[in-house]
Order: C-alpha cells, then sequence, then structure tokens
C-alpha cells in the first residue's frame, strides 16, 4: 500500500511539474500555440510524420542491432512494434515505469529466457543514444566555437558537454576493454558493492556489446542518424511557423542539448521540460528572445505521440497484456 502510494505521489508530481511550466510559457506568452497551425497543411503534416517515423525506426534499428549482438534474432517488423508500444508508453505512464521495461517486458515475452539480453540491450539503447548526444552537440560546438566562446554560457556549457563526452570514452573503455575485463580489475570493484552480484551480471552482459566494434559503429551512426530526422523536423516546423531567421547549424546545435533534457525523467515523454530547455537554448545561442523553442519541440512532441498512438493499436491487440501488478513489479 505504501509502495502504490509513492508511485501515485511521484507520478502526480511528474504530470503537475509537466503541466506547471506548460502553463507558465502560455501565460507569459513564450509558447504560441497559433503558429503550430502553419505545420497543418497536408504537405508539412505528411512530411512530418514522415520524419517521426523515421527517426523512431532508426532508433528501433539502433535497440535491435544490440539485441542481434548478442547471438538473437529479432526481426525488423516486430522489434518496432515493441519500440511504438514504448513510445506511446513514454506519453502514458509518467511514472516509475516507463516505455523501455514496456518493451523490455514483452520482447522478454515474446523470448523466453532472454530477461538479461532484454534490459542490458534496452539500457545499452539508452546510453549509446544518450553519448551519440554528446557526440553530436560537441561537434557542432567545436564547428562553431567562435561563436561559442563569446557567449559565457555557452562556453560554459561547452566545457560541459567536453567533459562529459570523455566521460563517456573512459566508461565505455573500461567496460568494454577486453584486457580489464581478463584482469578482472572491475570485477574486484564490484564484488565491493552492494548488490554486487546484480551488478556483476549486468558487467558481463554489456561488456560483451563492446565485442564487435563494426557493430558498435552500426549503433552510433544509427544514433545520429534518428537524431538528424528529428533536426530536419524542427527545422521545417520552424521554418513553416514563420522561424525563416534562425539558421540550421542553430537547431543542430540547439536539439541534442535540448533532447538530452527532455531524457530527464521528470515529466511525461519530456513535455514541459522540453519546452523551457528549448526557449533557454535557443535565446542563448542567438542572443534574442524567439518562441521558436517551445513552438518547434511541441511540434515534435505532439507528432511523436499521433505516430506513438500505433503503439497503443498494437499494445491492445496482444492478447495477454501487462496487468497494473505485474507494472508495479517490474518499476
Amino acid at each position: 500500500m505504501v509502495k502504490h502510494t509513492k508511485k501515485l505521489l511521484v507520478q502526480s508530481t511528474k504530470i503537475l511539474f509537466s503541466a506547471g511550466i506548460i502553463y507558465w510559457l502560455i501565460q507569459s506568452g513564450k509558447l504560441n500555440f497559433s503558429a503550430l497551425k502553419n505545420l497543418l497543411t497536408p504537405t508539412t503534416a505528411s512530411v512530418a510524420l514522415l520524419l517521426v517515423l523515421l527517426n523512431l525506426f532508426l532508433a528501433s534499428e539502433r535497440w535491435r542491432t544490440l539485441i542481434r549482438s548478442q547471438g538473437m534474432s529479432a526481426g525488423p517488423l516486430k522489434v518496432f512494434k515493441l519500440s511504438l508500444i514504448g513510445s506511446f508508453f513514454n506519453f502514458a505512464m509518467p511514472g516509475g515505469v516507463g516505455g523501455d521495461v514496456i518493451k523490455a517486458y514483452y520482447f522478454t515475452r515474446a523470448n523466453p529466457g532472454s530477461k538479461v539480453i532484454a534490459v542490458t540491450s534496452v539500457l545499452m539503447d539508452r546510453v549509446l543514444g544518450l553519448f551519440a548526444m554528446v557526440l553530436l552537440a560537441l561537434l557542432v560546438m567545436l564547428y562553431d566555437l567562435n561563436h561559442i566562446m563569446t557567449i559565457p554560457t555557452l562556453t560554459t556549457l561547452f566545457w560541459f558537454i567536453l567533459s562529459l563526452f570523455f566521460a563517456f570514452v573512459i566508461a565505455l573503455a573500461l567496460i568494454f576493454s577486453q584486457k580489464i575485463y581478463e584482469t578482472s580489475l572491475l570485477k574486484r570493484v564490484i564484488h565491493k558493492l552492494p548488490l554486487s552480484e546484480k551488478f556483476m551480471k549486468l558487467y558481463e552482459s554489456m561488456h560483451l556489446y563492446g565485442k564487435d566494434g563494426k557493430r558498435f559503429m552500426l549503433v552510433l551512426f544509427l544514433s545520429l542518424l534518428s537524431q538528424g530526422c528529428s533536426i530536419v523536423f524542427l527545422i521545417i516546423a520552424g521554418n513553416a511557423a514563420g522561424f525563416t531567421e534562425v539558421a540550421a547549424k542553430t537547431y543542430f546545435l540547439v536539439a541534442p542539448l535540448g533532447y538530452m533534457a527532455t531524457a530527464i525523467p521528470i515529466s511525461p515523454a519530456g513535455v514541459g521540460v522540453g519546452q523551457a530547455a528549448f526557449y533557454f537554448l535557443f535565446n542563448i545561442y542567438n542572443g534574442s528572445t524567439s518562441e521558436v523553442g517551445p513552438t518547434v519541440i511541441t511540434a515534435f512532441q505532439v507528432t511523436t505521440f499521433v505516430v506513438s498512438l500505433l503503439g497503443a493499436f498494437f499494445y491492445l491487440r496482444i492478447k495477454e497484456r501487462v496487468d497494473a501488478s505485474t507494472l508495479e513489479d517490474l518499476g
């Protein structure tokens, strides 16, 4: 009962937090929904839906590549359906259980004995997806370094992203290194931790993902392609909404940083957090106040939700759906 109440309180807090940010943005004039009307033309709407669908498919292929690296067969359509179900639950379940847990659960159901692979592949998918965001943000910052260094906030952000990039590289090198694995250096450290058995299983499973360098590079490539689709969407949405003065390089810098903010699980599917982050980043980079940030990320989130409704359709077609008590155990 206490556990259920705690989950309900956390879920309610996240919803209220998200609603509060959206309300503030609307009341202060920072989010103008009328600008989104220009996106509803047949051509623009069709291109927007196609880009989001492609974005989700490429992300699904990234996960499938990780699954296959563990010697498991996984059809692209089946994995894509699970990814759409997960995307839908990112919007529908802002509490402790997210879409990643749901898709991992149903993958395990369809492939008995694959629980470790399902969990570690989803975790690695998230880690490498975030690493790709950091990499893209760093590359764009280096490309426009002269401008970055003229703005103190962006300069601080640059050093933070650079530090985060090296932290990722070092962490992945430690996990994937065959020499470190053979010397049992990390194993000795893990054995001293609480829940050492679970951490050991996690480490050994994640280590396997680094054995195939080509597949690892393919995962990063798919991540960058997926991000590219979402950024092109933002550019099209911004131009359609009338923000034609915003340069394309601005989107390529702001988007990875903004998406990193939405990845923090403090609101359903990053709604609210994304609007605030994109508003701040666009205005800092451009040096002027504009509604472009909240407008384009809102367009992306709405379109993603529409596409994710396919996930609800596939979920309803599952004969034995996960019940509430199982979700509590998963969370």
